[in-house]
């Protein structure tokens, strides 16, 4: 069709008045009306890019009719480099639009629109320069008189060349037309999520007991758009894949990867969800970030943030699932009830074909269960609405399954298809499409969506793969290695959180002597400095924001009211990763005057929770924390809940094996059932000091004891690991390695 185009000059238009009712007559001819709010659109730049700056459109959805709720208007256009694009669904009919606004008296601006169909982008079916007079009150424009074919969305592109400061505000657009099918715009604005589900094989595969999947996932470089995640693998109630979540505090692209696990219920729904019905993360990689869940249902996330996937690079992932099981205790009648629980550990790694080889995610716990994989189902997603017309595409290769029964891998070359939304009811989006690639030859799978274009779906089947090459080649024994050491990491952390708990100092009369600042009205009963130390984790201290904001370093002096033995710190936070500390140091001293740093971090864990041991033990009565950097991405924000001080056992240093500690004689260590029995280098009877440690410097045991020779020790609750023992006395001390098989 050819280009419209034509100018309308108005120097005044008339107030607008709307009917009561949407139909009225012109003539002898019936027109329907239909209006859109100018608030239910999307930002671009000039040049194409989504979500940018420079337009205030606040993103108003529709109601459950698909029609739009006109609360909001588009407001500050304070940029000529910035676009407004909108999508109406009209009938296959003559349609009339117009366009209200409000232009400062005397004001004038230009406008140039262009309306297209989504399905040809380069085919324009009208373009008009709009020049508008401003008379301080609402004015009705025409845009354009357009007839459309076929009743499907089309696409409304508003530049603004001139006087975009004089805009007050677009209000909304009205469309008149004499068919009674309304002109609509979409009931959301981002777009459906699309499913490749049963991933399966035509071959003659197991249906279950798989403990390997692999698969390869791609997004292009067209479809690298803030927003988009694609997720590979979904296994069990767990899912990983990669997201564009924007760009890095240094200007570098996040390209992140996600792996979550969902829990045996929902905190949503009972904040007080138990633990054994909770997922949870058992080990991860010292880049991964993990926190919990919710809204979608609630359980764990696990992150890898920053620059680690390459837009047009296929992204390698494989997740392996092995059973275990754990007992918990109720109360049932009064009296402690122990149970018995079968879960699945899952654990998951990529491979970005970076050079960096395959690299550890998480291992994380499903809860209440004993199945192996039986398949999965992989998605396309946008979750930001601001960039929810782009058209999103990602590509899947490769899908394989281990049987773990004999060790045998099988081709998934056969997919399900699903999607959200779609439909012909008003609003309704259809722009999803799946399937085998064209050349099925590649064997691959693809999904988009968005673009608001026609639905566009092929086969659900590619050729079965007559090699498994990608997955042969990998080192299982590395991978499987690192699963048995996120077991036995965990097993080390619940010791130490639990020696962490019973040291703890009581805080009652402790005092935050000096500080840097607090908030005192903007967090209600919370944010002030003493609440770090008030001993309940759900009452916080805030940096001040009312009035002025407290800048870096943020800092507290504490006077524990006596000298004590400190071996380490626990930080409690809240408010997310947007509140946590990221640089701090921490101090002490005797005399509040001279100071000793005992910590210096510049990246502490980005997590709700921490801790941190001494690699000696301190005696100090007064702690100083100065916060110098915090994770916030709005400001010079961060959020304590509480800082805990535990005592000095928790801080002794591992001492390796050596026979020259005293007289040249050698502390004996034999595992004999259940009991460690020692044979002491010590002579006569004295006070000694036991401590068990496992070989990453954990203290799993402290006891102190009158003994000349021997010493028998009850340890019915020591694992299979390597440990360290050590006999501490005022004569020296001694140590030996010991094996539990």
């Amino acid at each position: 069709m050819k280009s419209l185009v034509y100018t309308l000059l108005l120097a005044s238009t008339p107030s607008l008045v709307f009917a009561s009712s949407n139909q009225h007559l012109r003539g002898s001819n019936s027109v329907y009306t239909s209006e859109a709010s100018a608030a239910h659109g999307y930002v671009e730049s000039i040049d194409g890019a989504y979500g940018f700056n420079g337009i205030s459109i606040p993103g108003e959805n529709c109601d459950s009719t698909g029609l739009p709720m006109l609360t909001r208007k588009l407001t500050a256009w304070t940029s000529l480099q910035a676009r407004a694009a909108y999508y109406f669904h009209h009938p296959a009919a003559q349609v009339k639009s117009y366009m209200t606004l409000n232009v400062k008296t005397g004001g004038k601006v230009s406008f140039i629109l262009s309306i297209t169909d989504p399905d040809a982008p380069t085919d324009t079916i009208a373009t008009k320069v709009i020049d508008v007079i401003g008379t301080g009150k609402d004015q009705k424009v025409e845009l354009a008189d357009c007839s459309f074919t076929v009743a499907k969305y089309y696409r409304y592109q508003l530049v603004c060349v001139s006087g975009n400061n004089n805009i007050d505000y677009i209000d909304r657009f009205t469309f008149e037309s004499p068919s009674a099918e309304k002109t609509y715009p979409a009931s959301y604005l981002s777009s459906p999520s699309v499913h490749l589900g049963s991933w399966r094989s035509t071959g003659a595969a197991p249906a279950n007991g798989y403990d390997w999947c692999y698969q390869e996932i791609m997004i292009p470089k067209s479809s690298d758009i803030v927003g988009t995640y694609a997720m590979a693998l979904g296994v069990l109630s767990g899912y990983m894949g990669i997201q564009n979540n924007g760009v890095q505090a240094d200007g570098t692209p996040a390209h992140d990867v996600l792996f979550s696990m969902w829990d045996d219920g929902s905190t949503d729904e009972d904040p007080n969800l138990p633990e054994y019905m909770r997922a949870g993360v058992v080990d991860c990689d010292s880049l991964t970030i993990t926190n919990r869940f919710g809204n979608e249902g609630t359980g764990v996330q696990t992150y890898r943030r920053g620059d680690c996937w390459i837009p047009g690079r296929f992204v390698q992932f494989i997740t392996n699932a092995r059973r275990e099981q754990t007992s918990y205790t109720t109360i049932e009648n009064g009296k402690e009830v122990e149970h018995k629980q079968n879960n699945i550990l899952v654990s998951a790694w990529y491979n970005a074909q970076d050079g960096k080889g395959w690299q550890y995610m998480a291992t994380v716990r499903k809860r209440n269960s004993t199945d192996l994989f039986s398949s999965w189902y992989s998605f396309l997603e946008n979750y930001n609405w601001a960039t929810g017309e782009a058209s999103r595409k990602a590509y899947y290769r490769n899908g394989f399954a281990r049987y773990a029964k004999k060790g045998n891998w099988y081709n998934f070359n056969r997919v399900d298809f699903s999607h959200t939304d779609g439909g012909n009811a008003p609003g309704a989006r259809n722009d999803y499409g799946q399937g085998a690639t064209e050349n099925k030859d590649d064997r691959t799978f693809f999904m988009q969506t968005g673009g608001y274009t026609s639905t566009n779906c092929t086969d659900n089947e590619v050729p079965l793969a007559t090699s498994a090459e990608c997955v042969d080649t990998i080192n299982y024994d590395a991978l499987n290695a690192r699963v048995l050491q996120a077991i036995d990491n965990e097993k080390e952390r619940v010791a130490l959180a639990e020696l962490f708990k019973t040291s703890k100092y009581d805080k009652s009369g402790w005092k935050v002597i000096s500080f840097s600042s607090q908030e005192t009205s903007g967090e209600g009963s919370n944010g002030l400095a003493s609440q770090i130390i008030d001993g309940d984790a759900n009452t916080y201290w805030h940096s001040q924001w009312q009035g002025t904001q407290a800048k870096y370093p943020h800092y507290f002096v504490i006077d524990m009211q006596k000298i004590q033995s400190i071996g380490g710190f626990e930080f409690t936070m809240s408010g997310g990763a947007n509140r946590y500390i990221k640089a701090y140091d921490i101090y002490v001293s005797d005399d509040n005057t001279t100071w000793q740093k005992v910590i210096s971090d510049n990246d502490a864990p980005n997590q709700q929770t921490f801790q941190v041991r001494l690699d000696s033990v301190v005696n100090a009565r007064y702690i100083k924390l100065v916060i110098r950097d915090g994770r916030a991405t709005d400001g010079c924000f961060v959020r304590l809940n509480e800082l805990d001080v535990v005592s000095g056992n928790v801080a002794v240093p591992v001492q390796q094996p050596s026979a020259n500690n005293v007289a040249n004689a050698q502390l004996s260590a034999i595992l004999n059932n259940q009991n460690l029995d020692l044979i002491l280098p010590f002579e006569g009877e004295k006070q000694v000091a036991v401590r068990l440690y496992s070989t990453n410097g954990i203290c799993i045991f402290n006891g102190n004891f009158m003994a000349s020779k021997y010493i028998s020790i009850p340890m019915p609750q020591l694992v299979a690991g390597t440990y360290i023992v050590e006999a501490v006395c005022n004569e020296g001390s001694s140590s030996a390695m010991i094996i539990k098989k």
